[in-house]
């Protein structure tokens, strides 16, 4: 097998730079506390739609002690890796995606998106990889033309105790005729670059979730009317169990093709979850729309695209709430497009709460 390639390190200084970018969405941030906003009545739950190529989620071993590889599954066509990783070696480790060509033909391998981020915080590694992500995925970008046997590496250096957290779409097509190619995902840490990723052993998974699922975005509608005042929607609700509100058909089954068996991705983590927002307005007047979130299970740094902004939060916690935007809609009321995830290091369920009052 030839030797693989080395085609993108994004390290400390990209981790810098996303630093300073989330701070100056973070510092005209509002919170409140959430009981200002209860009671509140659930809003009728979308029916969402399993949507775009499969997802790779590589979160098990969470915190690895060694070096190895953490999942490996084939793929192919369209698919998004999303991975979070927390340092424990020792000492630096750069924790990579190795996308190896098995096949016998060259085959083109596209990005349409990429987030990676290091950090102290594992949740503001996975907001700072989550905003880059959602912010740089407007068009296709050829990484590489790989033939059979080598590898594209998208790697990031964590130093120790601290996360790497990183979420990528990627295409892979045959250099002839153009169709969809397999290709062999492989997440891995390690001090010096692998021959050939595949030679790698797997580390034990623990607690936490690898595996592969059939789709990596849902799409729904979601409806907020005017006369029942105060409403909140849970996002990325456990699947399963007492503290489950999820909507329908927002969890998949997945497979896990190191362990055997299959899984869950509870909060969905990796998912984007593409919302048209519909505000009925169904006063004679014009009205004042308020949308927080807040995250019912814990805490931590979020993201949030709302119309054509790329919002980003301070720390929340459970006992309050962000509020990420305010318009005013007329009679007519108004549709906007959301958009998010659950970033890597956070806790969900994401709550959101939509209020309105009178125009001052």
């Amino acid at each position: 097998m030839k030797k693989t390639k080395w085609l993108l390190n994004i390290g400390l200084l990209g981790t810098l730079l996303l630093s300073g970018s989330a701070a100056a969405f973070a510092d005209d941030a509002e919170l409140v506390p959430i009981e200002t906003l209860k009671p509140a009545v659930p809003m009728v739950k979308p029916v969402l739609t399993g949507t775009g190529g499969s997802l790779i989620l590589s979160d098990s071993p969470e915190s690895p002690k060694v070096e190895g590889a953490y999942y490996r599954d084939a793929v192919t066509g369209s698919f998004r890796i999303f991975w979070h990783h927390q340092n424990m070696t020792g000492e630096p480790l750069t924790v990579a995606v190795a996308v190896t060509n098995t096949s016998d033909e060259p085959v083109m391998l596209f990005s349409e998106g990429i987030g990676l981020a290091t950090d102290y915080y594992p949740d503001v590694a996975g907001q700072m990889a989550l905003a880059d992500f959602m912010s740089n995925r407007a068009a296709q970008k050829q990484e590489a033309i790989l033939q059979p046997g080598e590898s594209y590496y998208l790697t990031a250096l964590a130093e120790n105790t601290h996360t790497a957290s990183g979420i990528a779409n990627f295409a892979a097509y045959t250099q002839q005729g153009h169709g969809d190619a397999t290709v062999t995902v492989t997440t891995l840490g390690y001090k010096e670059q692998p021959a050939n990723p595949l030679d790698v052993p797997i580390l034990p998974k623990d607690v936490h979730v690898r595996g592969t699922f059939p789709h990596a975005d849902r799409t729904g509608t979601l409806d907020y009317n005017t006369s029942s005042g105060n409403s909140l929607i849970r996002i990325s609700s456990a699947a399963t169990g007492p503290w489950s509100d999820s909507m329908p058909g927002e969890y998949e089954e997945g497979w896990n093709a190191v362990d055997g068996g299959t899984v869950i991705n509870n909060g969905n983590y990796g998912v984007m979850y593409n919302l048209s927002v519909a505000i009925n307005n169904e006063e004679d007047v014009k009205r004042v729309i308020s949308v927080y979130d807040n995250p019912s299970g814990g805490a931590g740094h979020y993201v949030i695209g709302w119309g054509k902004d790329l919002l980003q939060s301070p720390f929340v916690s459970y006992q309050n709430a962000w509020k990420f935007t305010e318009f005013t809609v007329n009679q007519k009321g108004k549709t906007i497009a959301a958009e998010l995830s659950l970033t890597g290091g956070a806790a969900g369920p994401q709550t959101l709460y939509f209020t309105n009052s009178d125009v001052k």
